[in-house]
């Protein structure tokens, strides 16, 4: 199994990504608790459109939802569906400690942010929102802000998690 270490930062994070989707869409209120719920059509449609990452959606349907379940049901699901499997064991702890798999929550996590009205006028699909992120992402303002926090990185700590061998 050979991969690359920035396409094993891009699948983890794709699996984030698609916890944050569904909790932005699928989150309803029960009480002072906080569930995914997914109607069986939306259940439908990610198992068609989304195979790879559907067994997530499936974990999290009907399961009341705070920081600390939604780390481990992403935990849970690459190392049920993607350690070992789709990427080499070896590089899972890699991406999760690298500073460019941080770096792509950070720059995801102010992507929401920035983009969070625009993101709550209408449902997207997810396919849409890594579309837009990705985009956002290669602009140039953003890839000078990247570059700034790379420099600002000691090289000895990029390097550190980061070399594939």
């Amino acid at each position: 199994m050979s991969i690359d270490f920035d396409s094993a930062v891009k699948r983890i994070g794709e699996v984030v990504m698609f916890e944050n989707w569904l909790r932005f869409y699928f989150i309803a209120e029960e009480g002072d608790k906080l569930f995914i719920r997914l109607p069986e059509t939306a259940m439908e449609r990610l198992r068609v459109n989304y195979a790879g990452l559907y067994g997530l959606a499936e974990r999290l349907n009907g399961t009341e939802i705070d920081h600390k379940t939604s780390l481990s049901a992403v935990c849970m699901f690459v190392a049920s569906e993607i350690d070992g499997v789709a990427l080499p064991e070896s590089l899972i702890g890699r991406v999760f400690d690298s500073t460019r798999f941080h770096l792509e929550l950070q720059l995801f996590s102010a992507w929401v942010q920035a983009h969070e009205e625009q993101l709550d006028e209408s449902f997207m699909e997810f396919a849409l929102w890594r579309s837009m992120f990705e985009e956002w992402k290669g602009s140039s303002k953003v890839q000078e802000y990247i570059k700034t926090l790379m420099e600002k990185t000691p090289v000895s700590v990029r390097n550190t998690t980061e070399t594939t061998q």
